[in-house]
């Protein structure tokens, strides 16, 4: 019976400190990114409801 000895993969350590702390900085920065994106949308559609609404209004009050 042969013994495969398993290679360790150095590029992909999973001990490495430095490179942990770099993917939870990315997954970080993905979720204020999201939440940003999230505020953006939420405020673009607030305004556009702000303007439908006076356009109505200017168009009852010259009617």
């Amino acid at each position: 019976m042969k013994h495969q000895r398993e290679e360790y993969d150095w590029l992909n350590d999973p001990f490495d400190e430095k490179k942990i702390a770099e993917e939870q900085e990315q997954a970080k920065m993905s979720g204020c990114s999201r939440m940003g994106l999230l505020v953006a949308i939420i405020g673009v559609i607030v305004i556009l409801c702000i303007f439908c609404f006076v356009s109505c209004s200017a168009l009852t009050l010259g009617a």
